[in-house]
């Protein structure tokens, strides 16, 4: 039976919720577990991977576990010493980005050639991928012509019943207890509609929090008028108390390439356990799940004048106890970590190495 399972990130893992919840899920289950987080010294360019590979590869060179996943490619390589090497049983990789299509790399053919051809050898010895949405499967399948089994665990938050609001929490942010407050979950990145959610929240009468960090926050802060705060960023389960504080969640995710046009993200899925009305742009996986639901509002997130007038229609559902208790109640019946990572942790129960591919096949 295996009981020991290595999770390697890239970064600050205490921010990393989907490696959290790996990490806690397999331990409640019984598995010792162990996270190696990396966060490379060398703030961008080919040599920051570089460094990161290096130090993680001598990070796991001592180390053994029935499973080791990666949570990234950047990660994979090392995951896939393992393998080779003996040391791991079974490799998982989580496929959280199609991550050829990334706007970083899309336009640029030989840095896709390279993540492509790193992916590629890493997936040769994995057992499993995880992918964290429907269609994703068949768009990597696409890019490399082979997949080993893939296996779908949404970037979903943990289960969270007791989450509820405290204006009290917003004082550090010098937010008044009497207004209205939209808040954006995430990195403040090109492709996520910040610019345009700039230039929206001109003369509206409300409060917007962005929690996170990015390449984009000293332009945001330049165009930042005195009702926009910044939080940074923070470890999760402090962001999601603060979400569940404010009223309305922002995602605007940008189709500018092949990955952001099939995003699933799982700020949606954050704010639906805060029970906080959504205003999100129209890409595909979500309007399949949730194009009938009244909580919420899409809009065009490259028209500053359609997420404003989305914004204040959000603002006018968020009064709506009806429509936050339906979101919360789909948020803790289905759309949690714990209803998705089942299956893996089922077909991890049945393990047996000399019949994987037999039950792979």
């Amino acid at each position: 039976m295996l009981r020991s399972m290595l999770i390697l990130v890239w970064g600050d893992a205490s921010r990393d919720r989907r490696s959290q919840n790996f990490a806690r899920y397999f331990s409640n289950e019984g598995w010792s577990v162990e996270v190696i987080a990396i966060r490379p010294n060398i703030p961008r360019g080919p040599r920051m991977f570089m460094e990161f590979r290096r130090r993680m590869k001598n990070a796991v060179r001592d180390k053994r576990a029935d499973v080791v996943l990666a949570s990234d490619l950047f990660s994979l390589s090392a995951a896939a010493w393992m393998k080779r090497a003996g040391r791991a049983k079974i490799l998982l990789y989580d496929a959280r980005e199609l991550y050829t299509e990334l706007p970083a790399v899309a336009r640029k053919p030989i840095a896709k050639f390279v993540w492509r051809t790193q992916e590629q050898r890493g997936m040769i010895g994995v057992n499993l991928v995880i992918v964290t949405a429907p269609n994703d499967a068949d768009a990597i399948l696409k890019v490399h012509n082979f997949l080993p089994r893939p296996v779908l665990v949404r970037n979903l938050p943990w289960c969270e019943p007791e989450l509820s609001p405290d204006r009290t929490l917003l004082d550090r942010f010098d937010i008044p207890r009497d207004v209205k407050v939209v808040v954006y979950l995430g990195g403040l990145q090109p492709g996520r509609g910040l610019e345009r959610l700039m230039e929206a929240f001109i003369g509206l009468p409300y409060h917007l929090l962005l929690i996170g960090d990015g390449l984009l926050r000293s332009q945001l802060q330049a165009r930042a008028s005195n009702n926009v705060h910044f939080a940074g960023a923070m470890k999760s389960d402090e962001a999601l108390r603060i979400v569940a504080s404010c009223d309305v969640g922002i995602s605007l995710v940008e189709a500018v390439s092949a990955s952001y046009a099939l995003a699933l993200p799982s700020k949606h899925f954050e704010y639906m356990m805060c029970a906080v009305p959504i205003v999100s742009s129209s890409i595909s996986q979500v309007l399949d799940l949730f194009r009938n639901e009244e909580w919420v509002t899409f809009v065009d997130e490259k028209d500053a004048n359609s997420i404003s007038e989305g914004i204040q229609k959000a603002i006018t559902i968020s009064e709506r106890t009806d429509l936050r208790e339906r979101e919360k109640y789909l948020a803790l019946s289905e759309y949690h970590f714990e209803h998705d990572v089942v299956r893996l942790s089922a077909i991890l129960k049945i393990f047996r190495s000399e019949q994987w591919s037999i039950s792979i096949s």
